[in-house]
């Protein structure tokens, strides 16, 4: 794990996720640049290095991977009192977010490293200085990328449905996926808890959400929906993970079947057990525009239970841009964190 809080005084060791953070002074260690910020979303850091744009117009930090190995990579943007900044956000030359100073916000990806020596992490200007708080880079499940091979995966969403807490990550989830709850929960939805922490896995599948998300789930007689309707304007492609895990002991094959809707569009029917293990996996592929709507619905066959869901993930698919990296202004470092 590498860990980074821009502009921190000196090195920490967070006590209940046990994750060491360190200082970014071996990218830029002038500290005039830093600037103290009051964070309505984020109370754990309070501090963001801000890039003064008379400097130059790119930054990056060039963080050390393998090459062939696939990674996470997290970037929190902390906007504190930086109004009328707008930058773009890139891994190596692939722009995969735009960072607007009226909100707090993370960017995420999920890539695989073509360089054998450092993959870099970059901001570039479009209005006003652009700032960053934190910089996270984990190795990551394998399986993401075994559909989008020469792709960089953005993260949407990560939701854990059944949550009414606090959001899961390390050391629970050993990739540090940030699991967070179900922000707008329909409440005549049911919750259901698993106290049973023995969950077999028979179906072969690597990628599985960390076990105190899969012990929390919401379910319904007839259907489930959840609306995210804050999607990118223009229209992108999506991958979906959807998560699911049979809580009730009693249901046998065939005793629970739904179909899952994307945007009205029927895509699958699903028997949780009928490969004969209570969890399943399922993986869609979507393009859309501003909306998803995903709904879950029992069938009309007369079976007994409607529809449970313990988790999902919205990726959004960018094709992996080849390139060198040309950063501008004196702050732009080339020293790597060993």
């Amino acid at each position: 794990f590498l860990s980074i809080q821009c502009c921190a005084d000196s090195n920490v060791t967070e006590p209940y996720t046990n994750i060491s953070w360190t200082t970014d002074a071996n990218w830029y260690p002038d500290h005039r640049n830093c600037q103290d910020i009051t964070a309505a979303n984020d109370t754990d850091y309070d501090k963001a290095r801000v890039f003064g744009s008379h400097l130059g117009s790119k930054w990056c930090y060039n963080l050390t991977t393998s090459k062939d190995q696939d990674y996470l990579i997290r970037g929190t943007f902390l906007s504190g009192s930086l109004p009328g900044t707008l930058f773009n956000v890139l891994i190596g030359v692939t722009p995969v977010g735009l960072v607007n100073s009226s909100d707090d916000t993370e960017v995420e990806g999920v890539f695989k490293a073509t360089n054998n020596d450092y993959t870099d992490f970059c901001l570039s200007k479009e209005n006003g200085d652009p700032y960053i708080s934190k910089l996270e880079l984990r190795p990551s499940n394998p399986d993401y990328l075994k559909r989008e091979t020469s792709s960089i995966l953005k993260l949407i969403d990560r939701v854990d449905v059944g949550n009414t807490g606090s959001e899961i990550r390390y050391p629970h989830d050993p990739y540090d996926r940030i699991w967070k709850p179900e922000p707008n929960p329909d409440q005549t939805d049911n919750l259901t808890t698993l106290s049973d922490t023995n969950i077999t896995v028979s179906n072969g599948s690597i990628i599985l959400p960390p076990i105190q998300v899969l012990q929390t789930a919401r379910t319904h007689p007839e259907r489930l929906e959840f609306l995210h309707n804050d999607l990118d304007t223009g229209y992108y492609e999506y991958d979906l993970y959807l998560y699911f895990l049979e809580h009730n002991e009693t249901v046998q094959a065939g005793q629970r079947v739904f179909d899952i809707y994307i945007n009205d569009e029927k895509r699958q029917e699903l028997d949780i057990l009928a490969d004969g293990s209570r969890y399943s996996v399922v993986v869609l592929n979507f393009t859309a525009h501003r909306l998803l709507n995903l709904t879950m619905i029992k069938t009309s066959n007369g079976y007994q239970f409607g529809p449970i869901c313990s988790a999902y993930e919205i990726l959004q698919v960018h094709p992996w841009v080849q390139g060198t990296v040309q950063a501008e202004g004196r702050f732009y470092s080339t020293s790597k964190k060993p």
